[in-house]
């Protein structure tokens, strides 16, 4: 749970302190622009010298080459006019011979100077490359930073929808479910006859409720970053504290605990969008707090609404199971209360078993093996000369007879 705390902690950071980061980060990429430009002509100017030393090479080259052979060139004619035609052919081979390692040796210096320039130029090119990918996105960083500055200093409209955007984000990664354990805008006429609208309502187990209501006057806290001396700091941190102590106020005001529905509890949550606006009124005024309380208004940024949130998602959870508990506990009962039924009714059959049994044991009796049995007098009646066409199963009559004798 804490991993998605600092998760969710993270990803709502307030938009202040993402300006700042955006302007850091403006900053530190200018400083690395300059610095990659700085490389950059370092790295030209390295490459020209590389081309100058290649090319002073590549001379060096032609001219040892263009020397070697008129040196042999000489030598050869002079071996010629010396020896004549006939060993020509084997000087030239014996020269040759002489001649390929060194040959080798400057093939392969001239290739490693070449690989060396075309490597270089690679870097270059990457290095060009990597340039342009942080300009593009230094511009890109300007643009947010800009859009994002015009809309913390925007209408309060925009302010609005922003600070309720953050809202319902906060809303949705603590688990809450909307509809069903939050809702949003909704209305309700006062005694007056106003309309009022909370921004979010969060509904807890036993019919509870609680009233989170967003603040974005975030203008001067804007200002405290772009002013030029620490007076005009102080000033505007000033005038973002009294913004907050008029918006507990006017908060206070509305008597949001006196919403008809689902019982609000008796505080509203007053929720600021962004945590560096929240952290700097509490560095200057850590009595804000507690007037706030003393007013029915509890101060929270992302990270302590997030919290929050988290903790009544748990509720939720843990009054879930409690009701699982209690209807798990009532299909117990009427469990039991069927096997006692099914055990009295299993008992009943038993017992009639038992009455079913006795009564076959009377009737088997007056058939066959009583005193005075039926089958004892059919049979008698056969040996008195009754014609008959079936005979009776010889178990019967031979137990009726004996007892009948």
């Amino acid at each position: 749970m804490s991993h998605r705390l600092e998760h969710a902690q993270k990803t709502s950071q307030n938009s202040a302190s993402e300006l700042e980061r955006l302007q850091a980060e403006h900053t530190l990429l200018t400083k690395e622009v300059r610095r990659l430009d700085l490389e950059n002509i370092s790295l030209q100017t390295t490459c020209t010298a590389l081309q100058q030393q290649t090319q002073e090479r590549n001379q060096l080259f032609t001219e040892v080459r263009r020397q070697i052979e008129q040196d042999f060139q000489l030598l050869a004619g002079k071996i010629i006019t010396e020896k004549g035609q006939a060993l020509t052919a084997q000087h030239t081979s014996a020269l040759t011979m002489l001649l390929r390692p060194f040959h080798g040796q400057l093939l392969e210096f001239k290739r490693k100077v070449e690989e060396i320039y075309d490597q270089d130029l690679r870097d270059r090119v990457s290095i060009l490359k990597e340039i342009e990918h942080l300009k593009q996105l230094n511009r890109q960083i300007s643009i947010d930073a800009t859009n994002l500055t015009e809309a913390l200093q925007g209408s309060s409209k925009v302010q609005g929808q922003w600070g309720e955007m953050i809202l319902t984000k906060l809303l949705e990664a603590s688990g809450l479910r909307n509809g069903t354990e939050f809702a949003l805008q909704v209305s309700y006429k006062s005694d007056d006859g106003s309309i009022l609208q909370p921004d979010a309502l969060v509904y807890l187990p036993e019919d509870r409720t609680i009233i989170i209501d967003a603040k974005v006057s975030l203008k001067a806290f804007a200002e405290v970053h772009s002013a030029s001396d620490e007076a005009a700091r102080t000033q505007q941190i000033k005038s973002h504290l009294d913004s907050i102590k008029r918006h507990i106020k006017l908060l206070a005001a509305k008597q949001y605990q006196q919403l008809p529905g689902p019982g609000a509890l008796d505080f509203i949550l007053l929720f600021m969008p962004i945590e560096g606006a929240f952290q700097l009124a509490l560095e200057h005024d850590p009595e804000i707090l507690l007037s706030a309380m003393e007013q029915k208004i509890i101060l929270t940024s992302p990270s302590t609404l997030l919290a929050i949130l988290r903790t009544i998602h748990h509720l939720w959870r843990m009054d879930e199971q409690n009701r699982n508990s209690l209807l798990i506990a009532k299909q117990a009962g009427n469990l039991y209360d069927k096997f006692v039924g099914f055990t009295e009714a299993f008992e009943e059959i038993g017992l009639r078993l038992n009455q079913t049994q006795q009564a076959w044991h009377t009737a088997r009796n007056r058939l066959s093996t009583g005193r005075g049995n039926l089958i004892a007098r059919t049979e008698a009646l056969k040996h008195l000369g009754v014609q008959t066409s079936r005979k009776l199963p010889d178990s019967l009559t031979k137990t009726s007879c004996t007892i009948g004798e």
